[in-house]
């Protein structure tokens, strides 16, 4: 809603209108009709006469609903309030209310499930995937309101800031009742290119007189791959925003942290710092033996060394582990040796909180060596 200031006499005056008023901002509720007013004294407003003065009420102090004092004179409806009736100098004046909106819902639409590409994240209004080496192709979110009934009209879906309604293909909103329904969105529909950063939303509002709607919040970072001279495909899950990391391949240019080596911008990957797990891969550009590894670390005040991850080859269908490493202590460098394998790709996978324990939330790397 659009605010509107207006200087009334001695007091400061400010309203948000729900339905067209000559000089007025405004947004229709289902035949609903309230002001939003923020005061600095009493109140003399002029309404529309269509309503029925002893159907005006507003929210006093004790947060409770009143009837207002209305008069009409000569076809003019004034409603007066007094400053001390109001809380905080804040009330919600209501001209007319229809019968399946309930005022005393002051919450929006809770979440039921929050589900993308069908894993279930349980009531929660955000799901943060981490970096992802595809998109996720399907989500959707099962609300619900105790009070009053969904209303949407207010359903919104934004993808990385372009916005979408109801009628956009890719968007359907499935009824359970008038209270409860399941929004979902076909993101391989929407999503285009990925970003570095990504965010989709979805909001739906009930017809209450809540401070808000529901907003729901989708967020996963991509990481483009970076090809080596020699034709190897660099992959990492995710890298950090913060300034001076955006050339991550550096793990791969022979030169590594120690001591002196000073900052660690431009010299390692860093990750994006979350709870997710992190990974770096490498995709030869045709199948090779390989039968080891070494892990350069970067170099912040110690070694940030991860304390578990486990190294993987790719066998054309799925990875297969061919070492786990737990309980690692801080070290400049980490070398794996397995059995010989031929394979296309080798990827460490670090799960979840498993970095250095001084920022477990990240991987930090200076190099990474296949051998």
């Amino acid at each position: 809603m659009r605010t509107t200031i207006a200087r009334c006499l001695p007091l400061l005056l400010t309203f948000t209108a729900v339905v067209a008023v000559t000089g007025l901002s405004a947004q229709e509720h289902s035949a609903l009709v309230a002001y939003r007013l923020q005061t600095t004294g009493d109140v003399r407003l002029t309404v529309p006469t269509s309503a029925n003065p002893s159907a005006v009420i507003f929210r006093d102090a004790r947060d409770k609903w009143q009837p207002a004092d209305v008069q009409v004179t000569d076809g003019v409806m004034q409603v007066k309030l007094q400053a001390d009736q109001l809380k905080s100098g804040r009330t919600i004046l209501v001209l007319q209310v229809p019968s399946h909106v309930n005022l005393d819902d002051k919450e929006p639409p809770e979440v039921i499930a929050f589900t993308v590409d069908g894993r279930n994240y349980g009531p929660v209004r955000r799901v943060a995937l981490g970096g992802v080496e595809f998109a996720p192709r399907h989500m959707s979110v099962e609300v619900a309101d105790k009070l009053n009934s969904l209303r949407t009209r207010t359903l919104r879906v934004t993808v990385n800031s372009r916005p979408y309604r109801l009628r956009d293909a890719g968007i359907s909103f499935e009824r359970y009742g008038p209270r409860h329904g399941l929004i979902s969105v076909e993101l391989d529909k929407l999503m285009g290119d990925m970003r570095a950063e990504n965010n989709i939303s979805v909001i739906i509002d009930d017809y209450g007189l809540t401070d808000g709607p529901l907003q729901c919040t989708l967020s996963f970072a991509h990481a483009p791959e970076h090809r080596l001279d020699d034709g190897t495909v660099l992959s990492v899950d995710s890298v950090t925003s913060a300034s001076g990391w955006d050339e991550w391949w550096v793990i791969a240019d022979g030169e590594k942290m120690d001591q002196t080596s000073g900052s660690t911008a431009g010299k390692t990957w860093l990750s994006q710092e979350n709870g997710e797990p992190h990974w770096v891969r490498m995709t030869f550009p045709e199948p090779r033996e390989v039968s080891g590894i070494r892990l350069w670390w970067a170099f912040y005040e110690t070694y940030r060394t991860s304390v578990a991850y486990e190294i993987q080859s790719w066998d054309g269908e799925k990875w297969v582990s061919l070492d786990k490493i737990t309980g690692q202590t801080d070290r400049q460098c980490s070398e794996h040796t397995f059995e010989p394998v031929t394979t296309t790709a080798i990827r460490v996978w670090q799960p979840s909180l498993s970095g250095h324990p001084g920022r477990a939330e990240y991987m930090w790397l200076s190099e990474f060596e296949v051998f």
